[in-house]
């Protein structure tokens, strides 16, 4: 035999393992839930034994944990940085906004596993809630303040009308809306037709809630160009 044909495989860490078993299990708890999910499935989806399993998670519970934790903490650093680094105001609202719409927005086929996120969060709303309360502690709920603050600066910069709508609420409010739209295009024949491309959807979308929020059109107009905010949210 010649040596050189064969490959070596390389053998995964521990912490390596652990992760892969996150990854790959994922797609079965948006599925099935926890109490719909046996150890057995999950071992299978991950490609180990169920000792093994085991072996990196004492038990069910622990798993789903790590997964949940995992998918809440995954985030994209550089564009996250970038958002951070800017001044409040009525463009770094829109900026924002459409950010975010874009982000959950993205059409299933585009990203699958922003299609088995949305899963788990709706699986959890019907449940008890748990993964959408730890999701929303982190990123979201960063946006949400980063938000408000950006149209708090519209507002003194004469941008956005100065209520009736709560800057905060406003922003939860952004959020809740895109993840319900998001919900109504899952499925593969879509609940909804909006009769529109998704990009469309997403101009729409940020349309909506600019205006909900108080933004001006003017401001809008002069400040949304979805075209060059789709450069920077690909």
């Amino acid at each position: 035999m010649n040596s050189g044909s064969v490959k070596s495989v390389k053998k995964l860490t521990c912490d390596e393992r652990r992760a892969a078993i996150i990854d790959a299990v994922r797609r079965v708890f948006a599925e099935k839930g926890f109490d719909g999910t046996t150890t057995r499935e999950l071992a299978a989806a991950a490609g180990v034994s169920e000792a093994l399993l085991f072996k990196h998670f004492p038990n069910k519970e622990a798993l789903y944990s790590a997964m949940q934790i995992s998918c809440c903490n995954e985030r994209d650093v550089d564009r996250i940085e970038q958002l951070k680094a800017l001044e409040p105001s009525a463009s770094t609202l829109v900026l924002l906004v459409h950010f975010f719409v874009s982000r959950v927005l993205v059409e299933p086929e585009c990203n699958p596993e922003k299609a088995i996120h949305a899963r788990l969060m709706l699986r959890s709303l019907t449940e008890n809630g748990e993964f959408v309360r730890l999701c929303l502690k982190g990123l979201p709920s960063e946006l949400n303040q980063w938000m408000a603050a950006s149209l708090q600066a519209a507002v003194a910069a004469g941008d956005a009308y100065d209520g009736p709508v709560q800057p905060s609420l406003g922003c939860w409010l952004t959020h809740h809306l895109a993840m319900m739209i998001k919900a109504y295009k899952l499925p593969t024949t879509p609940v909804m037709d909006y009769k529109l491309p998704g990009e469309k959807v997403v101009e729409q979308t940020v349309w909506y809630t600019l205006r909900g929020m108080g933004l001006k059109d003017e401001a809008i107009r002069r400040y949304y160009n979805p075209r060059a905010l789709a450069l920077f949210a690909e």
